[in-house]
């Protein structure tokens, strides 16, 4: 009897194992010079070389991928928003190759995972980590623009160690909130501040509702938003 369960679970780990190894493959990829700022596209989006972007022949738009370069283990996660004419390889921007290493090769192999939509915040905290949010201007509405992704964020507090950042972020966060609280690296006037940020935010108006929850703990706290078109 012990060894028929054990075959059945052998069985069902190669099963399992298999799956999750469907969706990785091994390609090629190079990255986008500069030059191809501002330009539009496939998606109508205009490419920017500091964004987490990628083209591919076949991944739908907007999907999330992972790219890792197996020479050093380094991986980054890259929205598809834009083709690329070429079979097993995948176009990725400029902040994304500097990431995993390959600004030198120009064409590296690598290994390509397509994930599911789980993986978003963990894409989005990438942006955040890279200084990709910025202060929300007046003219965004309420909704999102149809032409615009934007993901709205509170800035709750900003500090000029890490170590104070951590220990607000540790005591102050009331215990049963649901969104991600990370710490975003920046400078101000050529020195290191550390903002605690929590998101993302759908809409704007989700972010102001927040923010009039938490305002009689965090009185300075304002809304941050990062688009991924400019």
């Amino acid at each position: 009897m012990y060894r028929y369960f054990l075959i059945v679970f052998l069985f069902f780990l190669f099963i399992n194992t298999l799956a999750q190894n469907s969706h990785i493959y091994q390609g090629k990829a190079t990255y986008y010079s500069k030059k191809f700022d501002g330009r539009r596209t496939y998606s109508g989006e205009r490419f920017n070389s500091n964004k987490y972007t990628a083209a591919h022949r076949n991944f739908p738009l907007q999907s999330l991928v992972k790219v890792t370069n197996p020479q050093n283990n380094k991986s980054v996660i890259v929205r598809i928003n834009d083709r690329f004419r070429k079979k097993n390889f995948i176009d990725v921007s400029l902040i994304a190759a500097k990431q995993i290493d390959i600004i030198r090769q120009g064409i590296a192999k690598v290994k390509i995972q397509q994930l599911d939509s789980s993986y978003m915040q963990e894409y989005l905290k990438q942006s955040i980590d890279n200084n990709l949010i910025e202060l929300l201007p007046e003219t965004i509405s309420d909704t999102n623009n149809i032409d615009t992704t934007h993901y709205f964020y509170l800035r709750l507090a900003s500090f000029k160690l890490r170590e104070t950042a951590e220990l607000f972020l540790s005591k102050k966060l009331p215990k049963t909130h649901t969104y991600t609280a990370i710490i975003q690296k920046t400078k101000h006037k050529g020195k290191p501040l550390y903002k605690v940020i929590i998101g993302p935010f759908a809409t704007k108006k989700e972010a102001n509702t927040e923010k009039s929850k938490l305002k009689s703990k965090f009185k300075d706290a304002v809304i941050m938003y990062n688009s991924s078109l400019h």
